[in-house]
């Protein structure tokens, strides 16, 4: 006898590959591998630059309260020391930067939701009867590949991976809330 999972079970993942570019600079583009799957009580997506290597592995988890109307992000480390070899940053550093992605993500990812929810970007969805948040928890691998002349990354490289990363998860949202009918050919 052979057991197959029900389709319903199975996580909706994307990979995508895009090319971004460092610094405004055209012949520095660095492709960059996003990776979406979107569990039941998961949503995990790995950035990496690292050519397959995932890098630093996080957790976000977000929680909103009706009482005080407030929004608050725990973001923690599972996996990675936070230095990159041959960096010159230091390790706290690294750390910070990888939060500041998790936490802007998330805020993205809880706006997302709200205007899907068809609320304004500030209304509080609250936390569901069973624990789970607006959101179900976050996870994020992190590997991206240092600067060449040891600087941080910039602010503008820095936006463009949140902003693709974003419509990958926005495609990948839109495939997993469509009843499994996405790619299907109508009868005419």
């Amino acid at each position: 006898m052979q057991y197959y999972p029900m389709p319903s079970s199975l996580p909706t993942s994307l990979v995508r590959t895009v090319p971004l570019e460092c610094d405004n600079d055209e012949k520095s583009k660095v492709p960059t591998t996003i990776i979406l799957q979107i569990f039941s009580d998961r949503i995990f997506l790995s950035m990496t630059q690292l050519s397959g290597k995932m890098g630093s592995l996080l957790v976000c988890n977000v929680e909103e309260s009706i009482i005080d109307n407030s929004t608050t992000y725990h973001i923690s480390t599972l996996l990675g020391t936070g230095a990159a070899r041959g960096s010159g940053n230091s390790a706290e550093q690294e750390v910070s930067l990888r939060e500041v992605f998790a936490r802007r993500l998330a805020e993205r990812i809880v706006l997302h939701a709200r205007k899907m929810a068809g609320v304004g970007e500030g209304t509080i969805l609250g936390s569901a009867e069973d624990g789970r948040g607006v959101i179900p928890t976050l996870v994020l691998g992190l590997g991206f590949r240092p600067s060449k002349d040891g600087k941080r990354m910039s602010v503008e490289s820095f936006n463009c991976i949140v902003d693709e990363t974003m419509k990958v998860y926005q495609e990948g949202w839109m495939i997993s809330h469509s009843g499994g009918l996405v790619g299907m050919e109508g009868p005419d």
